[in-house]
């Protein structure tokens, strides 16, 4: 898929993958069912009117989205400029994409939040014992003791998990301070899906859900891109979708778009490179 060039951030050049005019994607044409403050209606097709918003009132939404759209960029500035270093550095061509999501948390976040369990026998044994202070003392480390494991917790939830996406390859970072090498898109031999059982509240069980993407390289190494990485460019995220399609013809044409790690993977990693 071809794309052009978009805007500039923070020196760095970010290409989109859709075809667009001012540096964002645009959401998908659609026809309007739904009449808006400052839209006038028209017949643009037989037996069918399509609401159409005046041009006073879609420079007032322009401007209204590209502030949002600015204030999003200059929260995440750091990382954008991060990954247009990286770009730089390995020589990956153009940023298409900054993605974002909580890091997992695993044993390594939890043990150590554990550890001052060890000194629970000895106060037990001493209160016990009915040595001076130490039931008081056995107090004061258990209180102690939540408010540290809380703490642990809160910080492993506070992590993220980059994903940085390049016209050349693409960079999993398990923090942004890691070191990793990039993956070239001309090594990626086969995409699959993967599924995952989640559980449904409406039915009130468990269906498969498509949750990441598992890329094989030449070498035989596997990558997995996980679906709930968020662009950290787009301020609207789901919403923004939701908006879009009850308004298409209205927000759907004025609000900014950016690529969704979906698309980035389609574009770029759904032909296999040469060691196919």
């Amino acid at each position: 898929m071809d794309a052009r060039d978009g805007g500039v951030s923070n020196r760095t050049v970010f290409r989109d993958v859709a075809q667009v005019g001012d540096g964002t994607w645009r959401g998908r044409p659609w026809r309007a069912v739904s009449a808006a403050s400052g839209c006038q209606r028209s017949s643009e097709s037989p037996g069918r009117a399509v609401v159409k918003i005046r041009p006073e009132a879609e420079q007032r939404l322009r401007a209204g989205f590209q502030r949002r759209v600015d204030e999003q960029r200059g929260r995440y500035a750091a990382d954008l400029a991060h990954a247009g270093q990286l770009a730089a550095r390995f020589e990956c061509g153009e940023v298409v994409g900054v993605f974002s999501r909580q890091a997992d948390i695993g044993w390594r976040n939890v043990v150590p939040g554990l550890l001052p369990l060890a000194a629970v026998p000895f106060l037990t044994v001493g209160a016990a014992a009915g040595i001076p202070g130490m039931l008081p003392a056995f107090g004061v480390f258990l209180f102690l003791f939540i408010a540290w494991y809380g703490v642990t917790l809160w910080r492993a939830m506070r992590r993220r998990a980059w994903c940085y996406a390049f016209t050349g390859g693409f960079i999993l970072l398990a923090d942004r301070s890691a070191d990793a090498a990039p993956v070239r898109w001309d090594q990626v031999s086969a995409v699959g899906p993967v599924w995952t059982q989640v559980y449904d509240p409406a039915s009130e069980e468990y269906k498969p859900s498509l949750t990441a993407y598992r890329l094989r390289t030449a070498d035989g190494q596997a990558h997995e891109i996980s679906r709930s990485f968020k662009n950290v460019q787009d301020p609207y995220l789901e919403m923004g979708q939701l908006f879009r399609g009850l308004f298409p013809a209205t927000i759907g044409t004025t609000m900014p778009t950016f690529p969704a790690i979906d698309q980035i993977i389609a574009a770029y990693a759904s032909k296999p490179g040469p060691g196919a």
